[in-house]
């Protein structure tokens, strides 16, 4: 796919061992991915969430699904990181989407077709060092 291959070259143009120079390549990578997105059709739903995990660490956020809507969810990381899985929940707790492949750029694609307080959990699988920086942006297409 287009997007992981743009996102790889961008991590490979900035590999960098300092914590500031980390987190500007997961911001790289995700200016790549809406560049990418939109010229699917998709516009970005909100801010990008960035932060830092530990390696077996999980961290969780609320997103409001409206139904009759296409999300896609891009998650990057640094280049301590070399596989970041999401996983997409709804409100009773129940799986939606996942993307658990042994990558540095997982995908959610999803057809909504309700309304739904979903979670997605954005888990670092594995991390050289102690803490990888990651990013994850969520894109709607469709809908009023």
């Amino acid at each position: 796919m287009k997007l992981r291959s743009l996102l790889l070259a961008a991590a490979a143009l900035l590999v960098a061992t300092t914590a500031e120079a980390q987190a500007a390549l997961v911001r790289t990578q995700l200016d790549s991915a809406v560049v990418l997105m939109r010229g699917q059709g998709f516009v970005p739903l909100d801010d990008a969430v960035t932060g830092t995990l530990g390696e077996g660490q999980d961290e969780e956020f609320e997103i409001d699904l409206e139904a009759g809507v296409t999300y896609m969810v891009v998650g990057v990381c640094d280049g301590g990181c070399s596989d970041l899985d999401l996983v997409l929940s709804d409100d009773d707790g129940e799986e939606i989407e996942a993307d658990r492949e042994m990558d540095d750029v997982p995908m959610l694609a999803l057809e909504n077709t309700r309304n739904v307080e979903a979670v997605l959990k954005v888990q670092m699988a594995t991390c050289s060092s102690a803490q990888c920086h990651y990013g994850v942006r969520v894109f709607r297409s469709g809908g009023k």
